[in-house]
């Protein structure tokens, strides 16, 4: 089982990757749902979760939902540096 610390890392990673090109397809957006789901504890992620679910229902990824997603994840990055922040 990772850590917190770890498990962030490696989210941040994934994150990043996918969004270098600034948009998020129906692919992409499955893989972070399917990571976030695999590697929450407690409600940690439910928020991206819920978020990825509601873009996702449709199978479709538009241009304005891969806006969201792309919205949604930076904030998630930026609790998770937040976090990592006050931690240290």
């Amino acid at each position: 089982m990772l850590t917190k610390k770890e498990r962030h890392a490696e989210f941040w990673m994934l994150v990043k990757g996918v969004l270098q090109d600034s948009k998020v397809d129906a692919d992409e957006a499955q893989v972070i749902k399917r990571w976030l789901e695999e590697h929450q504890q407690g409600d940690e992620f439910a928020f991206a979760i819920k978020s990825l679910g509601e873009q996702l229902a449709d199978r479709y990824i538009d241009r304005y939902e891969s806006q969201r997603i792309c919205e949604a994840l930076g904030d998630v990055l930026r609790r998770l540096r937040t976090e990592a922040n006050a931690e240290a």
